[in-house]
This record gives C-alpha cells, structure tokens and sequence, in this order.
C-alpha cells in the first residue's frame, strides 16, 4: 500500500478567521465581555481602555479648581466659568434687544390706558405739542419711569441666557446688594445733595444779586393740586427703581462690559458716563452736571466694589428733583433743556465731594471689600514626559587610570 505523501508543516500560524463578538481576534488573547475586538494589525485596548478608534469614548479630561486673581468690580465678568470675550459682547446685544422687546409690549399695554385716562397726552406726543414728561399728566411719569425700570429685567435676561450665573454679579463683588452698605450711603447721599442744592442757590445769588428782588415764579393758574399729588405718590415709588436701573445699566452692564476687555478701570469710567450725560436732554451746564455725577457714581462703584453708593445718590438726587417738579418749584413742571446755571455746576462739586468723603470714610470704618476670589474649573494640564533615567556609573578596570 502506498503512503500518501507528508507535507512539511506551515511555517507560521495560519491567519485566523474574523473572529465574532466577544471571540479573541488573535490567538492566546482572551476576550474581553463587552468590548469590541481590535482590528486586524492594531495593537488591542488595555482592559478598561477605549480602543483608539473610538477616541470618542474616551475618558473625560480631568479638570481642577483654581482661583482667580482679585477681581475689582468691573472685572468681574472674568470669574465666569467659560468666560470667553465675545459673551459680554452678546450681553450687550442682548439686553438692547431685550429691552426693545419689553418696550413695544409696554407701548402696547399703555395706548388704551392713556386714551381712557388722558387722550389729550396720548394724541399731542404724535405731534410733538406736549412735553414727553409733564407732572401734571402724571401718566407721562408713570409711562416713562416704567419704560426705564424695564432695563432691570433686560440685562438680569442676557446675563442668563448668556450664563454668567450669578446674575446678583451686577450689584457688587459679594454678589448682592450690601444692604447695611445701602442704607448707610443713602443717608450720607441726604445731605449731599442738601449741601448740593444749598450751595447751588447761594452762589446763584452771588452771581446775580438781582435774582433776591426778582417777584417769585408762579406755578399758573392752571396748576392742578390733585395731579401734582398723584405724580409725587408716582415718584416716591417708582424712582427708586427707575434710578437703581439707569445704574445698572451705566455703572453696572457698561462697566461690567468693558472692564472685562480693559483692566485699567478709568475706560470703564468715564466712556459710560459721557453716554450717561448724552442720554439727558438738558442745556450745556446740566450736562456737564449729570456728567460729573455720572463719573463720581462710577468711580466710587469702582472703589467700594458696587452700586450701592451709586444707587443711593441717583434716587435722592432724583427724589428731589422730581419732588419740585411735581410742586411746580421754579414754575416748571414738566422736564426741560434747562438745568441750571454755574451756580448749580458749583453746587454740584461742592456736594459730590462731600459725598465720596464720608462714603469713603464709612467704607473702611465698616471694613467692606472691593474684591473678590472666584473658583472656576480648568483642565489639568498634561504632564512632562519623563527623561531617560540616569545611568550608574561605571567603575573603572583595574590597571587604568580613573
């Protein structure tokens, strides 16, 4: 019988056939439940590992806790996590269109109220024939200090959609209103703006004595005593809010703004307070007024690491500005171009001195801060690759020199 002829054996292992889930792809490797097989000349995944073709499925990078540098007011956007440069940008937008929207609502919610209550008022605005504000239509004041009250809503609302959580950022570095604070620059803010009006009047009359024999300016025989009532029970309550707004816009979102591009504070100063003097309608002296107090409003935002002094020399200066409007001190009661004179600038100075000096002085003898530390979280940065270990070294054959 003949034998069938022997083959000598491969040289090498034959490739294996596509192994199926959970079978090893090579030859001594086990498998691995719930992990997928390695391609075919890649090296397979260590247990627990992704292989690299799903790079997807890798593990998180891991992130630490930092702390940020001490940040002054008006760098606080910077303690945001995910802060990048263009955010405060749509802030900005945003709140503008915001507040566009709530307008238009407002307007809307108004036109049947001011037909009803006052069509003369709601007709002569279209053809310019009454004044915008007039207290003795005290719904214009009603109409406008709400129109200004909504920029509150409007910048909390990007600062939301945005992310910049907490949206309390706006009012100071403690992320609140630091109400002992408030309540302590509001009386100090009282006699400011007393001195204020007081030094204003007198040198008023130094420059022009004739003003002491002048007869007193009437108010008209038109003046309506019960709507002068309603507008100043309108200022009491609404002026606080509409003040606090304007400074959370011009001190607060404008500064906030352009402080987290620019680290010197003095841009975030004084840029928003020439828009905030643009913004009034008065005559040479009254803009130079607004503007000065504008800026001291700022500065000290800047230096007491909120609004509070701000807010509290707003509302009482508006408190008693509006006041003599609503009682027709002076004859006027509706808001004009004329502001004062010098003698009021003067005034201006002298009682916004006063006010920096005792807010100041409170401020350190109370102990408040003007910074804060925020904790935001960062990726862990990778670490350096390890050198080659050190060798030992050798020791010399005997009979050569070492």
């Amino acid at each position: 019988m003949t034998s069938s002829p022997e083959f000598p054996p491969p040289a090498h292992d034959p490739v294996p056939p596509h192994a199926g889930p959970g079978q090893p792809a090579v030859p001594g490797q086990a498998a691995v439940p719930g992990q997928a097989p390695a391609a075919p000349g890649q090296a397979p995944a260590a247990p627990g590992q992704a292989p690299a073709a799903w790079a997807w499925a890798g593990q998180p990078q891991p992130m630490q806790t930092v702390e940020t540098e001490p940040l002054e007011y008006h760098r606080l956007y910077r303690g945001v996590q995910g802060y990048r440069w263009w955010k405060p940008l749509i802030i900005l937008l945003l709140a503008g269109a915001f507040y566009l929207i709530l307008s238009i609502i407002l307007g809307i919610v108004f036109i049947p109220i001011m037909m009803a209550l006052d069509p003369g008022y709601a007709m002569g605005i279209t053809d310019g024939s009454v004044e915008l504000l007039d207290t003795q239509r005290p719904i214009s004041l009603l109409l406008n200090l709400t129109s200004i009250i909504l920029m509150i809503p409007s910048v909390i609302l990007a600062m939301l959609v945005m992310g910049f959580r907490p949206t309390s950022r706006v009012w100071s570095v403690a992320l609140r209103i630091r109400w002992g604070l408030l309540g302590r620059v509001t009386g100090i803010a009282v006699i400011a703006v007393i001195v204020m009006n007081l030094v204003g009047i007198g040198v008023e009359l130094l420059l022009d004595p004739a003003l002491l024999s002048a007869p007193p300016v009437e108010t008209g025989a038109g003046f309506d005593a019960s709507a002068a009532l309603v507008s100043l029970l309108l200022v009491l309550i609404l002026v606080p809010f509409q003040a606090t707004a304007e400074e959370v816009v011009f001190r607060g979102l404008f500064m906030q703004v352009l402080g987290s591009w620019l680290k010197n504070p003095w841009f975030a100063i004084l840029i928003p307070s020439v828009g905030f003097a643009l913004a009034h309608i008065y005559n040479v002296w009254g803009l130079l007024a607004v503007g000065l107090m504008g800026a001291v409003a700022a500065w000290l935002t800047w230096r007491t690491g909120g609004l509070e002094a701000a807010i509290a020399i707003h509302v009482i200066n508006n408190l008693i500005a509006f006041g003599f409007m609503a009682a027709g001190f002076g004859g006027e009661t509706a808001q004009t171009e004329d502001a004062g004179g010098p003698g009021a600038f003067v005034g201006e100075i002298v009682g916004l001195g006063l006010f920096i000096w005792l807010v100041l002085r409170t401020f350190r003898k109370h102990g408040y801060g003007r910074t804060r530390i925020d904790l935001k979280q960062v990726p862990v940065a990778p670490a350096a690759p390890a050198g080659p270990a050190p060798s030992a070294p050798v020791p010399p054959t005997p009979g050569t020199l070492a």
